[in-house]
């Protein structure tokens, strides 16, 4: 199940409100500009969106500065991801794990083998240092062999759900053994903004270098629209204009159009966000290491959210006990190639991450 049900939430815990924390979501809002542009776009509804989400993409192509042909609008991530698979239609997908549930349920929807390669609750930090030439080489050789017979490879950076990077030249090495075995890549960077500015990059830089990257991008999620949804795919432009014959042409609707146009036009807006979820990161880790959960172990994370390892008992247990208290979590024991018992924690404001901490100890965990 993902994260973010409240309706299931509230018929089953027969709670009224919530501290979600199970949807990685940035907690403060869009920006404060998307609820007037909303409500100046709802005579709107009558008519049928731009099919091309013209406006939109020409507005990151703008930011991005990659070519208007090469970018596509989606009804979210997750819509993209289905709709790269019924295009592609590979014989042989790789997924690191543990990952997002959704690139195997589209690549099992085309009938795809899937295999899978561990990474476990470490993510990309296991990765040798590739900006050693010698480790380069060496990880480009692993993955070689690794991608033998696999048509399309996964990869995720800020990772799902370990929080982890896959840092630029670790990247390099692995597109290169892709390019070299003709594997397609599809890069999943739904996570992207809200990685702190020092430690930031983004893919979409590769895909002059490797005409085999595919690169999802969500607004969705830092710019706070789960209930409009919008994502999008950077691709050379051949796969764009295949990608349109295998979708619904209105998927975007005009209010998730007009919203991220604004969502975009807001500079200062990243910024303010990132600042403010570092403030809780570091808020939440700080309180945790002092409320001495022993029985708990918080891993290190450059996302917005962060993976606990439970030393003693069960994550389905732990997750039921904070619903009954009003707190949702992830309860990771879906995640293929998870060893142990795991749940996931958005990182929101203080106040909510204090409140985690104080039901722990509530509960002795």
């Amino acid at each position: 199940m993902h994260g973010g049900n409240l309706r299931w939430a509230k018929e089953h815990y027969h709670v009224d409100e919530f501290i979600d924390l199970s949807a990685n979501i940035n907690p403060f809002g869009p920006p404060v500009g998307v609820f007037q542009r909303l409500q100046e776009a709802l005579s709107q509804i009558v008519h049928y969106p731009d099919p091309e989400s013209k406006a939109l993409r020409l507005k990151l192509s703008q930011l991005s500065g990659i070519p208007y042909d090469m970018i596509l609008a989606g009804n979210g991530a997750g819509e993209l991801i289905y709709t790269l698979l019924q295009a592609l239609r590979p014989e042989k997908v790789l997924i690191p794990v543990p990952a997002f549930s959704e690139y195997a349920r589209a690549a099992a929807a085309v009938h795809a083998n899937i295999s899978y390669w561990p990474l476990g609750a470490e993510g990309w930090q296991a990765l040798p240092d590739c900006r050693l030439p010698e480790r380069a080489r060496q990880v480009e050789q692993t993955w070689l062999g690794i991608l033998n017979g696999i048509d399309l490879l996964f990869l995720c950076s800020p990772h799902n759900p370990t929080g982890s990077l896959l840092p630029p030249e670790g990247f390099v090495s692995i597109m290169r053994a892709a390019e070299r075995s003709g594997c397609l890549v599809i890069f999943d960077e739904s996570f992207y903004d809200f990685t702190l500015d020092a430690l930031r990059w983004s893919a979409r830089e590769y895909l002059q270098e490797f005409p085999n990257l595919i690169v999802l991008y969500s607004l969705t999620k830092f710019y706070s629209l789960p209930g409009l949804r919008l994502g999008t795919v950077f691709a050379q432009p051949s796969l764009i204009r295949a990608l349109k014959t295998a979708r619904d042409p209105w998927s975007v609707n005009v209010l998730a159009q007009e919203a991220g146009l604004e969502a975009l036009e807001d500079r200062d807006f990243p910024g303010w966000v990132r600042e403010k979820l570092q403030e809780s990161r570091a808020f939440f880790y700080e309180r945790f290491t002092g409320a001495d959960l022993r029985s708990l172990q918080l891993k290190p994370t450059q996302a917005n959210f962060a993976l606990i390892e439970l030393k003693e008992g069960n994550a389905q247990q732990l997750t039921e006990r904070l619903g009954r208290r009003g707190i949702l979590v992830r309860d990771c024991s879906s995640f293929e190639g998870l060893e142990g018992e795991f749940i996931r924690v958005a990182i929101k404001d203080q106040g909510s991450m204090a409140r985690l901490i104080q039901v722990f100890k509530a509960i002795h965990v």
